[in-house]
């Protein structure tokens, strides 16, 4: 992130993110990459770590949103945590799958998102495993 700027400069990010040209492609890709592993790779111990529980997604909502839903109702998430990490994998979608509506600014505004939650979500979603008699 340090590529564009000190404290991940949002006007050197918007330049690059609309760039045509493949170094800048590049660099985007560094933010935006890393940014999809995680959440795909925190999504996947949610997902082991709720079928560890006997934890099924949430009626009426279907794959990850329900789950985090569910297990919100359980006490592992709070309101705040269960929202902000089904926004975050809604990006995370629209950047997997290229989508022409993802602005750069939005992207931007979910890295920092990013950066700032995910460290109390894992935490918070350890805590609710711990507590289910569940060791990792």
């Amino acid at each position: 992130m340090r590529q564009f700027g000190e404290d991940f400069d949002a006007g050197v990010w918007e330049d690059a993110f609309a760039s045509a040209d493949p170094e800048d492609i590049n660099r985007v890709f560094t933010v935006t990459g890393g940014y999809m592993a995680l959440l795909s790779n925190t999504v996947e111990a949610v997902r082991v770590g709720g079928e560890l529980a006997g934890v099924k997604p949430a009626e009426g909502m279907l794959g990850t949103s329900g789950l985090i839903e569910a297990i919100r109702v359980d006490g592992g998430f709070t309101d705040q945590q269960a929202q902000t990490f089904i926004e975050l994998y809604r990006t995370r979608n629209g950047l997997q799958d290229s989508s022409p509506g993802i602005q750069a600014d939005e992207v931007h505004r979910q890295v920092r998102l990013l950066l700032r939650h995910l460290p109390r979500f894992v935490e918070s979603y350890l805590s609710w495993l711990e507590g289910r008699g569940i060791e990792l």
